[in-house]
């Protein structure tokens, strides 16, 4: 991650001693922060007004299609400062920054501002005279990373936290592994000079040096030379209105290349890696998965050339699980005998485990490997006579666990001195001399540069870009979906049907706990997490039967989506109403760092705006219930009361919302809470008139405050916003439990997308969600299905909107580039064969293709004879089935009638419909059929019913998941 902060750290500096005291609810670092974004829309375009500075950080082109950036040296102030001022691109951040900065006295500012609609005019400041040389040194260069040094335990005893426990291990005196050189983040590419050619006569090298390799060694023949030969290159011409054949393939840049299934893809990119390793460049491949990376990694290093793969940390426990799995359903065996290279780069092993003693009843969890937290123990004098004895850790009773038990307590945090010898961290160690990287997705972008490598916090996809001379990103279209979801995630907590979320996780537990005995509810991490489901399942459930029973709390909360934050600032702003705002002004969330994952606590400093607008007699009424209601929208159910009368009503009447079934007497406690939360309101002691109604229409008695209806329908918002303060906050804590978990209760890892958020450092690099960036829920009723009394359900949606994530993709080329030194980025070749799809948002890539690889004649004629023809089957009463479309409740049931009309005999005895296609195959070894349905659990299904019939009876296979049972997938 780029570093924020380091500019001004010595302008806030300067200013100890001299900043006023009135402003003391204002930071010092607002002003240089608020004056960096005025002096770059003074550099741009100073005759424009200082409101619109927070459209130059958002990114999007603005700039560009405004004229306002004409020149590299421009597109690198822009860059820049969205690197530096990420906090302020938000229009109401920036104006709320904006009007502080306006109370600052004259003798400190650097612009004079008549209002914020008008230009920023510089002016000779008083003091800190240099300021503007700062800025324009700040906005001409490109920030360095932040930096955290981690300092390696000494010998002797150290704590660590496992299982939210503080236990302890003694480090040996013995000699240490030399600490693992890092990478080099300012040496030059290889391929410095632009553009890169590939010529096809040297991959055709390139393929009869891997073949005679593979020869000599004894490897798996890959036919790298006929794969090579069976493949054509057509480029775009110059005028850029065609494609003609090519012997090389010219890369500077980004090119966008297409081709068909089979057309030799994969082919390629394994030659350009090996090609390029040959020659001293490093390659980056992002491939589709683990095992994949696995294969590829496994190729390279038989091949004799330096190979890593970049694994994430967290799944590694689910990949070694897979890989036995895959291993298993080829030899069924003992897992004893598995025996594959990539248990080497999977190693879970924690060489400190056998450090702990005999006193460690068990192994240490891979989760608690304390690889960069250990706490050494400080020395202590010798005991004095009549000083009682003091049991060390491991002898010692452990207390109870408590929320607050943090490692802050134990001191800073150290790295294991043994990592450099690690067999965990082998692969990361094997990527700072390897030549070829083989990532995916998930890893590349998520993953951080382990911290005894480089103390440089950044993760591996801006490690790639700056060291590879070449990055290879294939099924592009799938990589561009996947960043989408990794930077917007959602899920469906609740709908009709068995594809429920919430549903099916609590179903999950509760067979889980059955099954067991309840025996894992001992372990406190799994009783908290399904206390946590508990929660959110009631409130879900009080929340649905609000929104089904009252048309009008559905409107308010607004079908788009709606957050505890939205629904309270539209409680506040009801109440206590500001001139000159709207509904429009409410934004998503009130922090967007929220959004983000931020595991090393590096969010940067941000600026404190003006709590509210002192224009008008409640303002400070306003801020007090606003302070109110943010207290306890961050602990609705009081795990960390009390806080005083208001918020402990709050929490308690929240309780009475879940459990109590006296709805009458929990209305009436909500109507006490509400009567203090509006004692002040303009609208109830007259100071504003009340809203007046449409014309045309009769006034709504609810719309009139303070009459009874009025009170009734605020009471029912307010209900309706702390019943959904509390399912957020334990939504958070269900996702954020779950990795301790899931091993206890089997859990699937892959249905906890909720907890994965993108990570921080990419912030200034992908552009702010069009929607805004938001934390929300979205309520989407049904209705199409009511029962007798005309009721309907609908579909409870969360979702995480934290920017376009495909932005990214396209941004690879200038991810390592610093056009200030002269640093160019990498080559990026996207591959994909269904990637110029013009007709789909999701996987349509928009860069233009530059070249297109296609097979030879010989492959191109097989397809010429491929037919593709529709077969509609029938229902008995002659109605045509379809699947797709179909509702969850039906789809089983519409599948078993078209497997029964595929697989079974016609009328008379006719062959049925997948007998007559295998009849028309004249090829004994690809009389095959091929049946895609919609899951894995679709495959089941279809496969069962076609096991019932006596033709298809132990001739049908089944493609099981990874994750599947292995006897499911050694019986598929």
């Amino acid at each position: 991650m780029r570093d924020a902060e380091s500019w001004y750290r010595p302008l806030v500096a300067g200013l100890a001693g001299i900043w006023p005291q009135e402003e003391r609810e204002i930071r010092p670092s607002l002003l240089f922060q608020v004056e960096l974004g005025l002096r770059l829309m003074e550099r741009l375009a100073p005759e424009r007004p200082a409101d619109g500075v927070w459209t130059l950080l958002g990114g999007y082109p603005f700039a560009r299609s405004c004229g306002l950036v004409t020149n590299p040296r421009e597109e690198r102030m822009l860059v820049s400062a969205r690197h530096l001022l990420w906090p302020l691109r938000r229009r109401r951040m920036w104006l709320q920054c904006l009007e502080a900065y306006r109370e600052i006295p004259d003798r400190l500012r650097g612009y004079r501002l008549r209002s914020v609609n008008s230009p920023a005019l510089p002016v000779n400041p008083i003091v800190m005279v240099d300021r503007f040389v700062v800025y324009d040194d700040a906005l001409d260069g490109l920030p360095g990373f932040v930096r955290r040094e981690l300092p390696l335990a000494d010998p002797g005893p150290a704590r660590f936290v496992e299982r939210r426990r503080t236990t302890s291990v003694t480090l040996p005196e013995a000699p240490r592994p030399t600490p693992a050189p890092g990478h080099d983040l300012t040496g030059p590419v290889v391929s410095a000079d632009r553009p890169l050619r590939v010529p096809l006569a040297g991959l055709a090298e390139t393929a009869r040096w891997m073949d005679e390799t593979e020869r000599s060694y004894d490897l798996r023949q890959g036919g790298w030379e006929r794969r090579l030969s069976e493949l054509e290159l057509d480029v775009r011409t110059p005028d850029g209105l065609g494609f003609a054949h090519a012997e090389a393939l010219e890369l500077d840049g980004l090119l966008h290349l297409v081709g068909m299934v089979g057309a030799g893809k994969s082919t390629l990119m394994s030659l350009i890696a090996v090609w390029a390793a040959r020659r001293g460049m490093r390659t980056t491949l992002v491939v589709g998965d683990v095992a994949e990376q696995l294969t590829l990694t496994a190729l390279f290093r038989g091949l004799g050339l330096a190979a890593a793969p970049v694994l994430g940390p967290t799944t590694r426990e689910t990949h070694v699980q897979r890989l036995h799995r895959r291993l298993a359903a080829r030899a069924p065996g003992s897992l004893l005998t598995h025996d594959d290279p990539g248990f080497d780069d999977l190693s879970t092993a924690c060489v400190l485990d056998a450090l702990r003693g005999s006193e460690a009843a068990e192994p240490l969890r891979y989760a608690d490997a304390p690889c960069t937290s250990l706490h050494p123990v400080p020395k202590t004098a010798e005991r004095e006579p009549g000083v009682p004895v003091v049991l060390p850790d491991p002898y010692r009773t452990p207390p109870p666990a408590r929320d607050d038990d943090r490692p802050e307590r134990l001191g800073r945090e150290h790295g294991c001195p043994i990592w450099s010898a690690c067999p965990r961290h082998s692969a990361a160690r094997e990527l700072v001399d390897a030549l070829i990287w083989v990532a995916n997705p998930a890893s590349l972008v998520q993953t951080s540069v382990p911290r005894h490598l480089n103390e440089e916090r950044l993760r591996y996809l801006e490690l790639a870009c700056l060291r590879s001379d070449i990055v290879i990103v294939d099924e592009a279209d799938r990589v561009q979906m996947q960043l989408d979801t990794m930077f917007a995630p959602s899920a469906t907590l609740v709908t009709r049907g068995p594809e429920s979320w919430l549903d099916k996780l609590h179903t999950h537990k509760i067979d889980e706990l059955a099954r067991q005995g309840r025996l894992p509810l001992s372990e406190r991490d799994v009783e908290r997490w399904a206390v946590s489901l508990n929660v959110v399942s009631v409130a879900t459930d009080r929340l649905y039967a609000m929104l089904m029973s009252d048309p009008d709390l559905r409107g308010w909360a607004d079908i788009e989506y709606f957050s505890a934050w939205t629904l309270q600032d539209k409680l506040v702003s009801a109440w206590y109403p500001l001139p000159g705002t709207t509904s429009a002004d409410t934004e998503g969330t009130p922090n967007e760092a929220d959004l983000y994952e931020d595991d090393e606590r590096l969010l940067p400093e941000t600026v404190s705006p003006p709590a509210a607008q002192r224009t008008v007699p409640w303002a400070d009424r306003r801020q007090e219930v606003t302070d109110v209601l943010d207290r306890f929208r961050d602990d609705p159910l009081g795990d960390r009361w009390p806080y005083g009368m208001e918020v402990d009503q709050l929490v308690q009447v929240t309780h009475d919302l879940m459990h109590t079934l006296n709805e009458r007497g929990t209305r009436q406690r909500v109507r006490a809470v509400l009567d203090l939360l509006v004692a002040g309101s303009p609208l109830l002691d007259g100071s504003l008139p009340p809203p007046a109604p449409r014309r045309g229409e009769a006034p709504d008695p609810a719309d009139v405050p303070g009459t009874p209806a009025w009170y009734d329908r605020t009471t029912e918002r307010l209900a309706f916003t702390l019943l959904l303060s509390a399912l957020h906050k334990r939504l958070d804590r269900l996702t954020f439990l779950w990795p301790q978990v899931e091993a206890a209760l089997n859990l699937d890892s892959t249905d906890n997308e909720l907890s994965r958020r993108p990570p921080l450092d990419y912030v200034p690099v992908v552009p702010e969600a069009p929607m805004g960036n938001v934390i929300g829920f979205q309520y989407l009723p049904d209705e199409r299905e009511r029962d007798f009394e005309g009721r309907y359900s609908g579909t409870l949606r969360f979702f995480r909107c934290a920017g376009v994530g495909r932005e990214l993709l396209l941004s690879l080329p200038g991810l390592g580039a610093d056009p200030a030194i002269g640093r160019h980025g990498p080559h990026v070749l996207l591959m994909s064969g269904t990637s110029w799809a013009g007709a789909s948002t999701r996987a349509h890539v928009l860069a233009p293709v530059g070249a297109v690889l296609k097979p030879d004649a010989r492959a191109l004629e097989a397809v010429r004879k491929t037919v593709f023809r529709t077969h509609f089957l029938y229902d008995d009463d002659n109605t045509p089935l379809s699947l797709s479309g179909q509702d969850p409740s039906v789809r089983p049931a519409v599948l078993r009638r078209m497997i029964a009309r595929l697989g079974r005999p016609g009328p008379g005895g006719l062959p049925s419909p997948l007998e007559q296609e295998l009849a028309q195959i004249g090829d004994d070894n690809r009389r095959r059929a091929l049946l895609l349905v919609g899951s894995y659990r679709e495959a089941s299904a279809a496969a069962d019913m076609l096991q019932e019939t006596e033709r298809w009876r132990g001739r049908v296979r089944v493609l099981a998941a990874d994750d599947a049972d292995l006897e499911q997938a050694v019986r598929g």
